[in-house]
């Protein structure tokens, strides 16, 4: 059987769904799908990903990553298991679709990596307790 390699997404991130399986199934790297999901300003696509790392409904998770303060989706990010490139895609993101203006993308980033994973899960688990049904 030949190896294994994994591809990258050279012609856009395309279905969502197929994507994820591709990623759960090791083909295609998180970061790097997520990036090309930023890039292609397809929020659906990332809050599919974050919402199967996660365990929250995808309505939690679009909330998270629309609201104006930047805390709830860095704390997604990290529980679901970003690096920071594909965190700092989905920062990309946010700013162009909120305009956030007066945000420090360096601050968010330095805060991202602050967050211990251990934490950032503590959250997600409190989340889906108290995530509507």
């Amino acid at each position: 059987m030949p190896p294994i390699t994994r591809k990258p997404l050279d012609a856009g991130p395309g279905d969502p769904a197929g994507v994820l399986e591709q990623v759960t199934d090791g083909y295609l790297l998180l970061d790097d799908t997520v990036i090309a999901f930023a890039d292609a300003d397809h929020i659906a696509g990332i809050v599919l990903l974050i919402a199967r790392r996660t365990g929250l409904s995808s309505a939690t998770v679009a909330r998270a990553l629309e609201t104006k303060s930047s805390g709830p989706a860095t704390l997604l990010c990290r529980a679901a298991g970003l690096g920071v490139n594909g965190f700092s895609a989905v920062l990309r993101m946010r700013r162009r679709r909120l305009r956030e203006e007066g945000l420090n993308p360096a601050h968010v980033l330095a805060d991202f990596l602050q967050t211990p994973m251990e934490v950032a899960q503590g959250a997600v688990t409190m989340m889906q307790a108290h995530q509507e049904p």
